[in-house]
């Protein structure tokens, strides 16, 4: 029985944020109803990290002990320059110690099978994408691209950091640039390659490479370079001959990382974020996830923050039975939490990015002066 006045949500996008919002809002009494673009869901991407915060949320969906069965915790991270040379370490385990949760890295398919497995009967259409929305009275209608509709008491845009219903929401694309592209992966090496339960990060000048152990036998890397914005497609077999070019020369197990990542593991984007953006929702219409607050990956907040959201908004359509009063209650409380996030992800990201020589040699002593627990607690939200 609804514990809510809403009855039906519309929620568009099968990611990390839609399948935790189909959770969430079944949760309290709202029958839901997922739209897909891909032909298939659950598949594909490469890595995240979980911090408490996240665990915690996964902890209400009543998930957090399914997630943390694919991922060792981390204890330990160490900073070096790119030949190698010791900038800092950190206690990883610190987090641990002060939460009561870990912070963990696991592959994103995994967190998707176990969303997938708890989400239960709430349909999920694939192959529909949606291209519209317009609201009237008692409802909203979204409209796809194959002329079909469907409508509900509430829609939840969750269509990713590219998201159409965003756009159309603000009358504008607010996505920017911020200078720098990615490689990603996830790759199988041999036990003892890299330890469990380490993060190392080794800075050049306009371009990082980071290592995170998911398990003993399993790792997720990224790395950057100051480029250009391009419209490249994000798989290609070219884009590990390009990255292990680039990383020729930097301390193991780099190269071996990216050679060791199947070409459907690999992934080459630019990064995009957003100034906090002035509104999350339209009347019965509300964003959330990527949509909602893209920022750069530099405090491994993106999925954190989507899983919050979805509890936010839960919370706020049982709270409020009017559609309008739910929405703005969560807009009000998502745009509080994730304002200071995306600018401060920005920040840290430009520093790590820095290429200039001076500023590159001004950040490597920082990096040796500053307390690690002080440095740590720069990528901490709680």
């Amino acid at each position: 029985m609804a514990t809510t006045g809403i009855r039906r949500a519309i929620i568009v996008g099968g990611g990390v944020g839609g399948l935790s919002a189909g959770i969430a809002l079944s949760g309290v009494g709202v029958e839901c109803a997922i739209y897909e673009r891909g032909e298939r869901i659950g598949l594909g991407g490469t890595g995240l990290t979980l911090w408490p915060n996240a665990l915690r949320a996964l902890e209400k969906l009543g998930l957090d002990t399914a997630v943390l069965r694919h991922a060792d915790p981390l204890v330990r991270g160490e900073v070096l320059t790119w030949r190698g040379g010791r900038l800092t370490t950190v206690d990883l385990a610190e987090i641990a110690r002060r939460s009561g949760r870990p912070l963990v890295c696991l592959r994103r398919a995994d967190l998707y099978a176990e969303l997938l497995a708890r989400i239960g009967d709430v349909p999920i259409h694939t192959g529909r994408r949606c291209v519209s929305y317009r609201t009237h009275g008692t409802g909203v209608v979204a409209g796809f691209d194959d002329g079909s509709e469907a409508e509900g008491d509430i829609l939840v845009a969750a269509d990713g950091i590219r998201s159409r219903l965003r756009n159309d929401l603000l009358g504008a694309d607010p996505l920017r640039y911020v200078g720098w592209m990615t490689w990603r992966g996830v790759a199988r090496l041999p036990v003892g390659t890299f330890p469990s339960g380490l993060y190392r990060e080794f800075f050049g000048r306009g371009s990082r490479f980071g290592i995170f152990a998911i398990r003993e036998d399993l790792v997720y890397w990224y790395g950057t370079l100051n480029t250009a914005a391009d419209d490249r497609p994000p798989i290609d077999p070219s884009h590990r001959d390009e990255a292990i070019a680039h990383f020729t020369g930097w301390p193991d197990p780099a190269v071996a990382a990216i050679a060791s990542t199947a070409d459907g593991d690999l992934v080459r984007t630019g990064v995009y974020d957003t100034e906090a953006l002035p509104r999350w929702t339209d009347g019965r219409m509300a964003v959330l996830g990527d949509a909602a607050h893209p920022m750069t990956p530099d405090l491994g907040q993106g999925a954190c923050q989507a899983i919050e959201d979805s509890l936010c908004l839960a919370e706020a359509v049982a709270a409020e039975p009017d559609p309008a009063a739910a929405l703005a209650r969560y807009e009000a409380a998502g745009l509080a939490r994730t304002a200071g996030l995306v600018a401060r992800s920005r920040k840290v990201g430009t520093m790590r990015q820095w290429r200039h020589p001076l500023l590159y040699a001004l950040r490597g002593a920082v990096m040796r002066a500053i307390p690690p627990k002080l440095l740590l607690k720069m990528f901490e939200t709680d």
